[in-house]
């Protein structure tokens, strides 16, 4: 379903296959690249929806919006990573965006999937000098996908939206409502509420439980025990944590760990 990002190293973040993309909407400092194997999924970027299909590849870059639908069931690499492992990247990064996030798989290498099993299989090596071969190998691939992408100036405002949703992913194990966000970032509630409804087809509480789910799976595959997850995922009981799980998963929280440590 939801993939999980792990410290590796200092520049890459995650490097893992994934099953299922996520659809809570959300940004970082770092770049996003996904590669679809398998399925489709509708990629929405800063509010504008791209078609991702078999085997396309995404790349979200710094500070952009982004959130998934998948349309079939999705398989595929990602790979997240920081901005600043070359400096003329970094400048680009901060000044640049592309026109479409999407590489169609007939612009892509012919050993695209070669290239990020080499840097799955680095990053997650305890090789000596693994990471520095993960870092170049993804350097390398970053260079020929940059050549295949049009850039135009990035806009410099980092508007409204952005802030509520750093501030969401910052606070979301804790308690949170439209009033505290409203006091907190000096905003209407209202205008809050229309936001989230307007610019990222989804309400304010469905898009906290979606965030509070994502986490509560993660630690339900490291064994901690339902009561555990939720009340350590920000929900308030028991109860209202299995209502939001089965209606965002389709399953119920022990069937999900049944399933999940088979």
């Amino acid at each position: 379903m939801i993939y999980e990002i792990e410290n590796r190293n200092n520049i890459i973040s995650a490097a893992t296959p994934f099953t299922g993309l996520s659809p809570v909407p959300h940004l970082h400092t770092h770049l996003e690249m996904i590669y679809l194997s398998e399925g489709a999924s509708m990629a929405t970027l800063d509010y504008k929806d791209f078609l991702l299909e078999e085997g396309d590849l995404f790349l979200a870059f710094p500070n952009q919006i982004h959130f998934y639908h998948d349309m079939l069931p999705s398989r595929g690499t990602l790979i997240i990573f920081a901005n600043d492992f070359c400096k003329e990247l970094k400048e680009l990064f901060q000044t640049r965006i592309p026109i479409s996030p999407v590489i169609k798989s007939e612009l892509l290498p012919a050993d695209i999937q070669t290239k990020l099993n080499l840097i799955l299989e680095q990053a997650c090596s305890k090789e000596p000098f693994a990471h520095l071969a993960a870092q170049g190998y993804l350097l390398a691939l970053l260079c020929e996908l940059l050549r295949r992408m049009s850039l135009i100036p990035s806009p410099h405002s980092y508007d409204s939206i952005k802030n509520i949703l750093n501030f969401c992913s910052e606070r979301y194990t804790e308690p949170l409502s439209l009033d505290i966000l409203s006091r907190e970032l000096h905003l209407n509630k209202y205008y809050i509420s229309h936001l989230f409804k307007e610019r990222m087809k989804i309400s304010f509480t469905d898009f906290i439980n979606e965030m509070r789910v994502e986490y509560a799976c993660s630690l339900l595959k490291q064994n901690s025990n339902i009561t555990d997850a939720a009340f350590t995922s920000g929900f308030c009981s028991v109860r209202t944590f299995n209502r939001a799980f089965s209606k965002i998963m389709k399953t119920t929280p022990r069937e999900y760990i049944r399933e999940s440590h088979k």
